[in-house]
């Protein structure tokens, strides 16, 4: 009996710190914001040029001066004064960025380019739409030009597909696989500044990327190639937040069709992917 007490007791320091390996984040609630006028909140990254990536040691992008802009409204409309961290561990990895935001609770929020779907509505709760996004076909700038997505397994042919596991690029992927490419072999990697790495050094793959890392490849002069045939402009970007959060509410009430049209907001967009983003935005605008 006292040696099963002793291993017992080997095996819960074990536990415990695996459970503290395994804890997630937190944060305030709505509910108790409004009442103590004060919120202490997490925001969990990942890096995606132009909207939350490491410059110097401090993260910057259009989720950033978004939530910025979303705690001077929260102060303004609701005499709450927020009180927030950045959480940089799941930079490199967006498969484990989402899993940390959906394991944790109330305050926090994801920010990186993350898709808003149907699926993920079902694990997460989101913001309105910050932007709107155009998923591009990329490869190394050595390849022909697809046209004509019908054609990729003949274009393509002996290429791969590299994409990051859980994403909806990864869906796009899956797709063309079904419907055009049967033979097609895909590879993973963590995060998406990876897959640009690999198309920048490689001619043996290509990608579904969003358009920011078209932009950045240009403004870096990176041998990048962009498909038009692989253009895809149906997906929304949002702020990602934990099911039980209740700070979907005030976001509501902020992220307005008003708001991305605002001066304001157009700022944002400049700052941080460039006119050339805006050009492309408002064309989108137009189509709808």
């Amino acid at each position: 009996m006292k040696k099963l007490l002793f291993k017992s007791l080997l095996i819960l320091p074990i536990l415990f710190t695996g459970l503290k390996l395994n804890a997630q984040y937190s944060g305030d609630s709505f509910a108790k914001a409004k009442q103590s006028k004060t919120a202490n909140l997490t925001y969990v990254y990942s890096e995606a040029p132009g909207f939350a990536a490491n410059m110097g040691g401090e993260v910057q992008g259009v989720c950033v001066d978004v939530m910025s802009d979303f705690e001077f409204f929260l102060l303004d409309n609701y005499g709450i004064t927020v009180n927030s961290k950045m959480e940089k561990k799941h930079a490199d990895n967006f498969t484990s960025y989402l899993d940390a935001v959906k394991a944790s609770s109330n305050g926090v929020f994801g920010l990186s380019n993350t898709t808003i779907t149907q699926k993920r509505k079902a694990s997460y709760n989101f913001s309105p739409p910050y932007i709107t996004n155009i998923g591009m076909m990329l490869s190394n700038e050595a390849l022909p030009t697809l046209n004509d997505i019908s054609k990729i397994a003949e274009v393509f042919a002996g290429k791969k597909a590299i994409t990051v596991k859980g994403s909806t690029n990864e869906d796009q992927i899956l797709q063309i696989k079904k419907k055009y490419f049967p033979s097609l072999t895909i590879e993973y990697v963590n995060s998406f500044e990876e897959a640009m790495n690999t198309l920048s050094n490689s001619t043996d793959y290509f990608a579904n990327l969003d358009f920011t890392y078209y932009l950045d490849a240009t403004k870096s002069k990176k041998p990048i190639k962009r498909h038009p045939a692989g253009d895809q402009t149906a997906e929304e970007f949002g702020i990602v937040m934990p099911k039980n959060s209740d700070w979907d509410k005030p976001f509501q009430e902020f992220l307005t069709e008003s708001y991305r049209d605002s001066p304001s907001y157009r700022k944002i967009i400049a700052k941080h992917l460039g006119r050339n983003a805006l050009q492309l935005l408002d064309a989108v605008v137009q189509e709808k």
